[in-house]
């Protein structure tokens, strides 16, 4: 102890003390002086970030861009969307529960029996026997009705059947006195105890209707719930 205590002067001390300071506020210097130029590229990785040290008021404007964001990780903003019911809405295949389907129907002589339209529990099919068109109507639902009318002079027979069940089979679109359908043009209205309701516009024609290899024809829209 009293060669130790021999050793330890006032020179020894404040050089001691001067050192320590010397490190100690070198080391606070630097902290505080060190800037982004002074550090090494890629040094700064993600594992040295401390936990939530990155705040929103730390980032700086615009600088996270499209491409560095997860995209499943965003909702769908308010143009997008205005944009997808545009689209949804041209491509809607109905309006309140309505539907509406296109009959268009043509062939040569001698066309098998061949459906056009079916919805709503009502069946239309076309057959063309020679140059004649025959088109008949049948029914998935029974105690059904089927009604039709012309609006024209050519015109449907005006026939109604009130107790269409299934099994039955309802020509369709006669001319009055006359069984051809040369430009043929009226309304079919068909309903079912359950509501459903099929109300469709046709004209049908045959002898060599939409040009000389046609020999049948039935055009036709369809409003169905």
């Amino acid at each position: 102890m009293k060669q130790i205590r021999k050793r330890i002067t006032y020179a020894n001390v404040m050089s001691s003390i001067a050192v320590f300071l010397v490190l100690g506020g070198g080391a606070a210097y630097a902290a505080k002086k060190i800037g982004s130029n002074e550090i090494k590229a890629k040094a700064v990785t993600t594992g040295k970030i401390k936990k939530e040290a990155v705040t929103t008021s730390k980032i700086k404007k615009d600088a996270v861009t499209g491409a560095k964001v997860k995209e499943s990780s965003l909702g769908q903003v308010p143009s997008a969307l205005n944009a997808t019911n545009a689209t949804n809405a041209t491509n809607a295949s109905s309006v309140n529960g309505l539907h509406l389907s296109k009959i268009f129907f043509k062939s040569g002589p001698d066309t098998p029996n061949t459906t056009i339209f079916s919805a709503g529990g009502l069946t239309l099919n076309a057959t063309c026997n020679g140059e004649n068109l025959e088109l008949t109507g049948t029914t998935s639902v029974n105690d059904s009705e089927i009604y039709e009318s012309g609006n024209y002079l050519n015109t449907f027979d005006g026939g109604f059947d009130d107790d269409f069940d299934v099994g039955d089979t309802e020509p369709v679109g006669e001319e009055m006195g006359d069984e051809s359908q040369d430009e043929v043009q009226g309304q079919v209205v068909y309903s079912t105890p359950a509501g459903s309701v099929v109300t469709i516009q046709l004209f049908l024609n045959d002898f060599g209707s939409f040009g000389e290899t046609t020999t049948c024809a039935v055009v036709g829209i369809a409003s169905f719930s």
